[in-house]
């Protein structure tokens, strides 16, 4: 756990890099794995780890990928709102299923936890959190302007900063992971 951090850290930027220097397809997965790696290392010395139980962390990875999948059958499959322009069937279930959708909720679980650390107040939670996810989604869709890893391809309320309204505040949903904080609680 002495590095984690910083090897998060050089992930999330490596991943930026590849997103708006490289256009990469792929910068998402790393970007989004060195977030997680990257809170996990904040966050362990205070008493929360996702990876500390692994058999948890791989039934609550399991459970964000039937999540994910249902996100993509409304969202991609139903509605049409997205799709992966680059990826073959392959990459789509390594880059999208297993690495995506579970690592964007480990990944916004730890950002949720360290701002609740920092703010305590639940009244400022209830203010915050919302306006925090709305912000956490551009910062993750942001990039992909520059790399399509995926493209919108309908926008009914509009964009903004060249990503569609309703997927920017679609990001709130992100908060039900809190749902998953106590059981990576821990006794230091």
């Amino acid at each position: 756990m002495k590095y984690l951090t910083s090897f998060g850290l050089i992930l999330f930027v490596f991943g930026l890099y590849l997103a708006f220097f490289q256009h990469s397809n792929i910068w998402y997965s790393i970007f989004i794995t060195g977030g997680f790696i990257l809170f996990e290392g904040i966050n362990y010395p205070k008493g929360f780890s996702v990876l500390k139980n692994k058999k948890l962390f791989l039934r609550t990875w399991l459970i964000f990928i039937v999540i994910g999948t249902v996100i993509e059958i409304i969202g991609n499959l139903w509605l049409n709102l997205w799709n992966y322009p680059t990826f073959n069937k392959l990459d789509y279930l390594i880059h999208v299923l297993i690495i995506g959708y579970p690592f964007i909720s480990f990944f916004g679980l730890e950002f949720f936890v360290l701002l609740q650390r920092i703010f305590p107040s639940r009244k400022l939670q209830i203010i915050l959190l919302p306006i925090s996810s709305f912000i956490f989604g551009y910062l993750n869709e942001y990039p992909n302007i520059f790399a399509y890893e995926w493209k919108y391809t309908n926008r009914p309320l509009g964009e903004f900063l060249g990503i569609p309204i309703l997927v920017s505040i679609l990001w709130i949903i992100l908060l039900f992971v809190l749902f998953f904080k106590k059981l990576f609680e821990f006794k230091r």
